[in-house]
């Protein structure tokens, strides 16, 4: 009877029986690296872009639990919003042609570090009205994303300034 956890040999198995060696995976290279970094600043900027642009009591109120009492001072989170997707897009634009932008760079790396400390001092130390999962999980998710910003900043040195 054959063994049923036995899988079928490949095309790539030689007719001895032995197994071939493992091929090495290939490295990241510092383009993927800081496209990456930039694809994951231009999604988390850009959908709570969107959702302050277009819907804000229902990212404070309904899902970040701020107490319905100030669910008309969210509206005007809308300029933060559109800055944001601004941004977003910004970064889509340099991950088609990295070739010079190291100062766009940076100014993103800047932008996502300054929203990175003030999120997490308002999680932190201030009292703000909404749940504290989900002030947590801003600040936390804003630290790693600017940490990953400037490490994927300074991997694709190379690619910023090849022309």
């Amino acid at each position: 009877m054959p063994n049923p956890f036995e899988t079928s040999p490949s095309d790539n198995t030689p007719a001895d029986g032995t197994t071939p060696a493992r091929q090495p995976r290939a490295k990241m290279t510092p383009e993927a690296t800081l496209g990456t970094a930039l694809l994951a600043f231009a999604g988390a900027n850009g959908l709570a872009g969107l959702f302050m642009l277009t819907f804000p009591r229902a990212l404070w109120v309904s899902i970040g639990g701020a107490d319905p009492l100030y669910e008309r001072a969210y509206a005007s989170t809308r300029l933060a919003g559109a800055m944001m997707v601004t941004l977003a897009v910004m970064a889509l634009l340099v991950i088609r042609k990295p070739a010079r932008q190291g100062t766009v760079v940076t100014l993103l790396c800047i932008e996502e570090t300054m929203v990175a400390v003030a999120v997490f001092v308002n999680a932190a130390f201030d009292k703000v009205p909404t749940d504290g999962w989900f002030d947590w999980l801003i600040a936390l998710g804003s630290v790693a994303l600017a940490g990953f910003m400037w490490w994927a900043r300074i991997v694709g040195r190379k690619a910023l300034k090849e022309a």
